[in-house]
């Protein structure tokens, strides 16, 4: 009986492993499932926001000068976005922010005057970049590549580039929308059959030979087909064939390279051998844009704020490119001078001052804002496309502020009208020329 019960216990026992042997391999996949549902999920990481830096100016007056009134105009959209900024600003760095008017022929002397006492009276001062740069040489100006992370600036690169002086960034900039092209007359372009100028641009034949071709249909009974100032025309034309004044890394006037004797060549053919320029009457500057105005040529040079005076002309008028020349790949906007703001040397905390500079700023949606101003004062879509490409295709090179603003004005004059050929012309103007880089980079 008892060899019974101890075989009958074993086989119990026997039969019980091989049921949970048996269970255990059925339901292995499910049970490691669970397993892993089981397992703890990663946590997902949230990054938190680093807070914002606040600074204590303890009241400090910043002060922002400029020739013009430069509160925001409350009452506006723009006005209102800014006022809520400069409220914001004061109250972030604990400061009071003043706007302050100084007339333009006097904001230079000011500056200097008040740097050199060791009291700057302004914090941020808008001067152009030909105003700039003898400051700039004398090093009364911060380069901003010195106090601040430009990489994390919130300024685009196009903007940077733009405010580059010596290859420093010395210049604020918030915006793009710079120009310089020809306005032509639409009107004059449609009765005498010819293409328009904006689908040559759009077709990348907007050239040298195209505008000569218009400038000559267009010349007759007392029409001329270009009005111009000398220096203007000089410089477009140098810029439009791949050429340029100066080589800013070198200091070396290069105005007697092969393709800006051509450029020069060539406006010398428009006034004297094709006669297309309508001479102008003792003022370079206000005759050229009159005679358009008043319907007596059919294309000038001209930069787009220009626009606001032609509201009202008896024609309709378009807006291009500058032609290119034959060495040029593409139509550029020459751009020899340039404004924004800068910080004199002298004013405390130049970091945090930048720093107040940019918050006072619209960033989001800049592009907008000048578009929006384009389409305020161009009169179409072909004009506005031109105004936007513009940006996109500048070409800076401040040779002015090499302290050359007015060497060459009766060079040009005398090569336009053909008293000396640009070779002569040049040769005879580049020795006086180099001497004044020369003197402004410190190199005698």
């Amino acid at each position: 009986m008892k060899k019974f019960y101890l075989s009958f216990l074993i086989m119990t026992i026997f039969v019980l492993f091989l049921a949970a042997c048996s269970s255990g391999q059925q339901s292995s996949g499910t049970n490691n499932d669970q397993e892993k549902e089981s397992e703890p999920k990663e946590e997902e990481v949230v990054q938190e926001e680093e807070p914002e830096e606040t600074y204590d100016l303890g009241g400090r007056v910043i002060k922002i000068v400029d020739h013009y009134d430069r509160n925001p105009l409350i009452g506006t959209e723009f006005g209102d976005i800014r006022q809520e900024l400069l409220e914001a600003a004061e109250k972030k760095y604990n400061v009071k922010i003043e706007y302050v008017v100084v007339p333009f022929d006097e904001k230079v002397n000011q500056l200097t005057t008040s740097i050199l006492a060791g009291d700057p009276y302004a914090d941020i001062i808008g001067l152009s970049a030909t105003q700039a740069g003898p400051l700039i040489q004398q090093d009364f100006f911060y380069a901003l590549d010195d106090i601040v992370d430009l990489s994390k600036s919130k300024m685009t690169q196009g903007m940077k580039d733009i405010g580059k002086v010596n290859e420093k960034a010395y210049m604020m900039k918030f915006q793009v929308n710079e120009s310089g092209g020809m306005y032509y007359n639409k009107t004059m372009f449609e009765e005498a059959g010819l293409q328009d100028p904006y689908e040559l641009q759009k077709n990348g034949e907007w050239t040298w030979e195209a505008m000569l071709d218009a400038a000559k249909k267009l010349t007759k009974d007392g029409v001329y087909g270009l009005s111009a100032d000398p220096s203007i025309i000089s410089e477009y034309s140098i810029f439009s064939n791949d050429a340029q004044f100066l080589d800013t890394n070198t200091g070396e006037i290069v105005l007697d390279s092969p393709n800006s004797i051509e450029a020069l060549d060539f406006v010398v053919s428009l006034y004297n051998e094709h006669k297309v320029i309508k001479p102008n009457e003792g003022n370079d500057w206000e005759d050229p844009r009159r005679y358009f105005t008043e319907g007596l040529v059919g294309m000038t040079q001209g930069w787009i704020w220009e626009a606001y005076d032609r509201v009202e002309a008896p024609f309709e008028w378009g807006y291009v490119m500058w032609p290119k020349g034959p060495k040029a790949s593409s139509n550029v906007v020459p751009l020899s001078d340039v404004s924004g703001d800068f910080i004199p040397k002298g004013v405390k905390d130049p970091e945090v001052v930048y720093k107040i500079w940019e918050d006072l700023q619209i960033w989001d949606g800049w592009e907008d804002d000048v578009v929006d101003w384009f389409e305020s004062v161009l009169p179409s879509e072909e004009a506005i496309d031109t105004a936007v490409t513009m940006l996109d295709n500048i070409k800076p090179n401040y040779w002015k502020v090499y302290n050359l603003n007015d060497a060459f004005y009766e060079t040009f004059s005398n090569i336009a009208h053909g008293e000396e050929s640009p070779t002569q012309a040049i040769a005879k103007i580049k020795g006086e020329a180099q001497a004044r880089v020369d003197e402004f980079l410190g190199k005698k």
